[in-house]
């Protein structure tokens, strides 16, 4: 047991380093300032370089392989497989490093699943290298990557409920992260990302800073209608003190 907890929380501190906030820094940039602002493989892709997201996602990759392979082997447990790499994503997604503003979770996500399905995980990669190459849309493609991985382990691991329990929750942690991507989609102003070509950089903060400004000046402007109904309440309170004391003189 005390080798187990060890386990939970070395995994939720290793799955918590993320390397494309590191990979920012050596490269002089903030990561959560150019092209979607995830720190994730994707993004570091399309804006750092290609090499520089390849070794973002063989890192972030490697944790949830890593922890998935300690819980089969070192446990001895199909279900610590899960429950050890689910750990890992979570602390992806919300590491204690940056206030638990992490990545999306898809590559440590990947990495897991390959552990516990070690033939459907690699071709679902390979099929979303492809899809990759033909539709640019990368959320899409990690989307139907995770969601036919989960579907495949809860099939396998049928007769385990852990092993389907943390297979969901993984899945709803990549659905949630993305909601932003969705938005984006809907209104046409998603991210596309080329593997093979060139890729738009655009620095973030513009469009952010006007939002922001527009909410600022909304909210200051509320305050002050708020402060102005209030003193004119104040001031009819008074009005009306004033008249029942004199009233009160009177009789």
């Amino acid at each position: 047991m005390a080798l187990k907890i060890i386990l939970v929380f070395v995994a939720y501190l290793v799955g918590a380093i993320n390397m494309a906030t590191i990979i920012g820094k050596l490269k002089g940039k903030n990561i959560k300032k150019l092209g979607s602002g995830n720190p994730g493989t994707m993004n570091v892709m399309r804006s750092i370089g290609k090499g520089w997201g390849a070794l973002t996602f063989a890192f972030d990759c490697a944790k949830g392989v890593a922890f998935a392979l300690l819980g089969k082997y070192a446990i001895g447990s199909a279900d610590w497989m899960f429950i050890l790499g689910a750990v890992a994503v979570i602390g992806h997604v919300f590491p204690i490093y940056t206030k638990f503003k992490g990545g999306k979770g898809v590559a440590t996500s990947l990495g897991m699943f390959m552990v516990a399905t070690p033939i459907v995980g690699p071709c679902v990669f390979v099929a979303l290298i492809i899809y990759l190459l033909v539709c640019k849309i990368g959320f899409i493609g990690s989307y139907l990557a995770v969601t036919a991985l989960t579907v495949a382990n809860c099939i396998k691991y049928r007769s385990s409920v852990i092993a389907i329990v943390f297979s969901l929750i993984v899945w709803a942690l990549v659905i949630y992260r993305h909601k932003d991507n969705v938005v984006r989609f809907i209104h046409g102003k998603e991210n596309t990302l080329s593997i093979v070509g060139k890729n738009e950089v655009k620095q973030l903060g513009e469009d952010e800073q006007s939002e922001n400004s527009v909410e600022n000046q909304v909210s200051e402007d509320a305050r002050e209608t708020l402060s102005d109904d209030t003193s004119s309440i104040k001031e009819k309170t008074t009005s009306f003190d004033d008249s029942s004391v004199a009233d009160d003189q009177i009789q």
